[in-house]
């Protein structure tokens, strides 16, 4: 995908992705197949998806908002917890936060897989710096959108 294609809905398909988590030094990568549908409202998309992650597989379902961009979304790992996660989607993907309880939550961004320059901008960093810096050293050059605070 073209950096200067400007979608107005995010792509059903595969993405990639990493949620960041205040007890771990590195990012937890998530590989996602996500479906984006008509909703039964008017600007309103359901999501389905399904994916895994270190800590397994997971199915989730949620709903995108086409006139404000946001979207949200519940992550049910098979035979475990949830998490919820709240995001705006915008020319680098979906970025926002995720929460298991009012204790446990953080950062999250996800991208269609196709975009392979930030999936290589991530890895290069975790490559390149010492443990416990895993956000990038300068935003993407477009720079973040609104909304996509990952620190």
């Amino acid at each position: 995908m073209a950096r200067s294609t400007r979608l107005n809905t995010p792509p059903s398909g595969p993405w990639a992705g990493f949620y960041l988590e205040r007890h771990h030094e590195k990012r937890g990568w998530m590989h996602l197949f996500l479906n984006f549908a008509k909703g039964t409202e008017p600007n309103r998309m359901s999501i389905a998806g399904e994916g895994t992650d270190y800590v397994g597989p997971w199915t989730l379902s949620g709903d995108f908002d086409v006139s404000t961009k946001s979207c949200q979304w519940t992550k049910q790992y098979l035979g475990k917890h949830r998490v919820v996660y709240k995001g705006t989607f915008g020319q680098n993907g979906i970025l926002g936060d995720w929460t298991i309880s009012s204790m446990v939550r953080g950062n999250f961004h996800i991208w269609p897989s196709e975009m392979t320059e930030l999936q290589e901008m991530y890895i290069r960093d975790d490559l390149q710096n010492a443990p416990g810096t895993i956000l990038p050293q300068a935003p993407p050059a477009n720079g973040w959108e609104a909304g996509e605070r990952l620190a």
